[in-house]
């Protein structure tokens, strides 16, 4: 059974844990991860190939009566290389040993999973078709998925199905929770600039106003969102940057704005998407400024597939047990460029509970414990979906 196999790995996975959490990387930089991970994967016997994307690496196996001739279904399972550029503050006994660079979002454990999993079944090759093990850059600058994809990723490696787990303080730890359909956000990046005839702050009228007409168009977007779609729907838009003027006294002939919409459905992005554009032109009008506006899009909402979602529920039942899965998981409005392999290839993504201080925290630690629950999920995965008839299995 993978628990009474796992004890036995336990050590090698809190080594590989501690190893990638100390020597942190960011975005399209992660040269020594990469390699770690290859290395790993080749002393497993993994065909290993790198530098997709970047510093992309893809690990494929095939079971017992598969072959690189006749692969069988293939079945993937993705993540993440990257670090944070941010200071780590927690008080583990393995601190990042790189300035300004943490894994604070629990990447290292991602991937330690996803190594066991994949150190697992190089053991118990009892499965039919074909597995790969996507290890992905620069996910936290949303790009990184994008870039595989134009590196070639699914021409060159079929994959059937793809799927991807993620830690969540929403949870219980050790729970498992599956969405049934969108599981993260859609994410656009808003940029506005805001032009003006500059005056004197004791001379309003003798120009135009743009910090005046930088509120009103804020507050007017907060409060029109909350009444042009369905409140049962999810979107969000906010603002995080401000920046314009000089001195107290003088109205600046410029300000600008930055923000991020996040929506769990097409319709609803559109919606918010036109607000912004009528709110835009109604400042316009009533302050005398000019507005530029660019809503760019940077990954479609992550969705889930039902066939793949079922396939995640049946398999983390296998292996919590039914009371700890938590079907229908609400989304999450935070954005994952994983849409950008499940738009493409069918998927799901799911989460796994763990206390404590929530993701990109400087004091947030990844749970060790909930790495076992991840890869034995990933494992049971693999035997089951690969297989030409799609039958159960159970891991032995």
């Amino acid at each position: 059974m993978f628990p009474t196999w796992y004890e036995t790995h336990r050590k090698t996975s809190q080594d590989w844990l501690q190893t990638l959490h100390r020597h942190p990387e960011i975005g399209f930089e992660e040269v020594r991860t990469a390699a770690f991970v290859a290395a790993r994967l080749t002393e497993l016997g993994y065909s290993v190939a790198t530098g997709i994307g970047g510093t992309g690496v893809i690990g494929t196996m095939h079971g017992q009566d598969a072959s690189p001739a006749a692969p069988g279904r293939c079945i993937a399972f993705r993540a993440e290389l990257d670090a944070l550029p941010m200071q780590e503050k927690a008080t583990v006994g393995y601190t990042s040993e790189v300035p300004a660079r943490f894994h604070g979002c629990g990447h290292d454990g991602h991937m330690v999973t996803a190594l066991t999993a994949a150190a697992y079944l190089a053991t118990h090759r009892d499965f039919d078709g074909t597995i790969r093990f996507i290890f992905q850059p620069a996910e936290e600058l949303l790009t990184g998925a994008r870039a595989m994809i134009a590196d070639g990723l699914f021409e060159r490696f079929h994959c059937d199905e793809i799927y991807a787990l993620h830690n969540s303080p929403d949870l219980p730890a050790g729970q498992v929770g599956v969405p049934a359909t969108a599981a993260l956000s859609s994410a656009d990046n808003i940029d506005i600039t805001i032009r003006a005839q500059g005056a004197h702050g004791s001379m309003p009228h003798t120009g135009q106003d743009a910090i005046a007409a930088a509120a009103h168009l804020i507050s007017s977007v907060q409060q029109a969102a909350t009444r042009n779609f369905d409140a049962r729907q999810t979107g969000v838009i906010s603002f995080g940057l401000i920046q314009g003027g000089t001195a107290r006294n003088i109205l600046p002939d410029t300000v600008r704005i930055e923000g991020t919409m996040r929506t769990t459905a097409t319709e609803v992005r559109d919606t918010l998407a036109d607000l912004l554009q009528d709110a835009v032109r109604a400042t316009e009008l009533l302050f005398g400024v000019l507005i530029e506006i660019d809503v760019s899009s940077m990954v479609p909402v992550t969705l889930n597939n039902p066939a793949c979602v079922a396939a995640a529920v049946a398999a983390a039942t296998r292996v919590v047990g039914s009371e700890r899965v938590t079907e229908n998981a609400r989304s999450l409005m935070a954005s994952e460029d994983f849409s950008e392999l499940s738009a493409i290839v069918p998927g799901a993504y799911f989460f796994i509970g763990q206390g404590g201080y929530a993701p990109h925290h400087p004091e947030f630690v990844f749970d060790a414990e909930i790495i076992p629950v991840g890869a034995a999920i990933f494992a049971d995965l693999a035997k089951l979906r690969t297989s030409a008839t799609l039958n159960s299995h159970q891991l032995t």
